[in-house]
Order: structure tokens, then sequence, then C-alpha cells
């Protein structure tokens, strides 16, 4: 298990602000988690979005998608204000809209379809598996996807990358970042992005699973909407890995530049929190320094959790600009 990290918090926890002129809108008040960049953890908005607008739905309606669009960087010190619009309030579905904003600024809005599943309605996913580079269609549990136990946690594989010379070795926290987890355990099958380098690819494979080290965050797992909340918080994490690694750089390379530009998360099963998941990513468009990754959550048992899209901006500036 990664270290505790003392200092997290979860937006999860929103609080109640003052009341809106329209009575159709709600607004809540959060906090986003320490990171080793100026801004917010784009997961972090989304499980603050999740948060706010679950607290306006009526009991037993899920959220089945949610599409965030980051409009532009967060301060990660300042509290987030979310903005709930009930767009609409049907028998079984309903719609959400959310606004994300720190003061007069506006950094992101989402929104999100939520349904009440009927009685006895099962998940079925017949295209849910996932593709190994050889194109093999499988999903776990299958001989050749290593046991994540048998794999090396974050910390491992940074010591085994070793001490980094030049303008990387300045980045040390973003070592005791993915270190620590964020109360993520995060087991790769192939060769992470914690260096300047890495083997040229437009896949990833990873295993993860929640590690809670606060009370605040265990409030993530104790429900259905929590792990929904969980699964955003994870799926920001590591799905732009394939568009770094298609350039066979790592994110400590000079240079370069990554960020969100939108990302939809299509959740489809609940899941064990202890249990691990495995988190299969893919490159599947760029034009440019502009891609669009892919990724799908199974759990061990080969259940589809969770897919999901990204469209992000990923580069390494030349040496003489950076």
């Amino acid at each position: 298990m990664p270290a505790a990290s003392p200092n997290l918090v979860t937006p999860w926890s929103v609080t109640r602000s003052a009341a809106a002129a329209d009575e159709r809108v709600e607004r809540w008040d959060g906090r986003t988690s320490p990171t080793p960049w100026p801004s917010t953890y784009g997961g972090d908005l989304c499980v603050g979005a999740l948060g706010a607008l679950l607290r306006t739905t009526a009991a037993g309606q899920e959220v089945h998608s949610l599409q965030v669009s980051f409009l532009r960087p967060g301060d990660k010190d300042r509290a987030v204000s979310y903005e709930v619009d009930r767009v609409r309030d049907g028998f079984r579905y309903a719609h959400r809209s959310v606004r994300m904003s720190q003061g007069d600024t506006e950094i992101a809005v989402a929104t999100a379809s939520l349904r009440a599943p009927r009685d006895g309605e099962e998940p079925v996913s017949p295209g849910g598996s996932f593709a190994l580079p050889t194109g093999a269609a499988l999903r776990p549990p299958h001989p050749e996807l290593p046991d994540p136990e048998q794999l090396p946690t974050a910390a491992e594989a940074i010591e085994r990358r070793g001490p980094l010379d030049g303008p990387s070795a300045e980045r040390d926290p973003y070592d005791a970042y993915w270190a620590t987890g964020r109360d993520l355990d995060t087991r790769h099958i192939d060769p992470p992005l914690y260096g300047e380098t890495v083997p040229q690819r437009t896949w990833s494979r990873l295993w993860v699973r929640f590690a809670p080290s606060t009370a605040a965050q265990r409030e993530l797992v104790a429900t259905p909407a929590g792990r929904t909340a969980l699964i955003a918080y994870i799926a920001d994490d590591t799905i732009l890995e394939p568009a770094g690694a298609a350039l066979g750089f790592g994110w400590l390379a000079p240079g370069m530049f990554s960020t969100t530009v939108q990302q939809t998360i299509w959740f489809h099963a609940d899941f064990d929190a202890a249990d691990w998941l495995l988190f299969s990513q893919r490159l599947v468009h760029t034009t440019g320094d502009h891609v669009v990754c892919q990724g799908e959550l199974f759990t061990p048992a080969g259940t589809l959790v969770a897919t999901v899209v990204q469209e992000g901006i990923v580069r390494v500036r030349p040496p003489e600009t950076v």
C-alpha cells in the first residue's frame, strides 16, 4: 500500500453555500487536494461536481454519464464553488449541469445524466473486452495479465528508475506525489511514465485500487454514489499516458506539457472499492498535440465498470523554449 497522504482532502465533502436567486439552482463549496503543480487536479473537480449534484437528486438515482469541460486552470489553494442547475427531473431519468468557479472565474462546466434502475436489472457488456497490443480480445481474469500484487508499486518503480539529472532533478515533489499515491495504489503492467523517456507505444495498462488513509477519504467507498465519484477520481489520473508514451517521453521530460480539455465517463456497474481494477487505456486519435485517449475499467472478474474518453493536449516543447 502507498504511504499515507496526510494533507489529502476529499472534494466529495462539499458544503451548502448561499441560496441562488433561481430556485432551480443550488450552490455548494469545496476544496481540492494538494498537488505539486499550481493548478487543481481535474479528478478533484469531477468528484466535487458529483458530490454537489448528487445532493440535489432523488434517492435511488444513479449517475450513468458525466461530461466535464475544463475551461481554464483552477488555483489549487482556493475554494471551488459548484453551482448546480436542476435541468430536468423525469420519472426515471434526470439531468444536472454544474458550473465550477473560483470567484468570478469559471474554470469548468459539467453535465450529468442520472437514472433510477429497475428492480432486477443486471449490467451486460458484450463488447466490453479490452485489446492487448497483439489484438487478442481479452478481459480479466487471464493468464497473460500479471497479478497486481507481483507488480512494483509506484514508489518501487520510482526507486528502480533512480535519480534524475538536469532540470528533471528538481521534480522531487512529483515523485513524492506519485509514491504516496494520492490514496491510490497503482501497479503498471506496461512501463510507467515516471521518468524522462519510455518505450514508444500507444497503450497503457495498469491495476489500481483505492487505499484511503483518512476518514474523509473513506466516505468515497461507503456508498454506490461515493464509488461513482471514486471512478471519476481515478479516471483522470493516468488516461493521457498513452499519448505521452506515443511520443516516447515520460512526465518528467524537459518541456513536457499536458492538460485535459474534456472528459466523458460512462458508469456501467458497481464494484468493490477494496479490490483491484484493471485500467486499460489507448490513444485513439492525435492531430499535432491534440489527443484523444480512451480507457475501460474492469473488475478482476471481468465486469466492465466504466468507460472513459478524454480529450487533451500533450506536447514536448523544444529545449530552446523550455
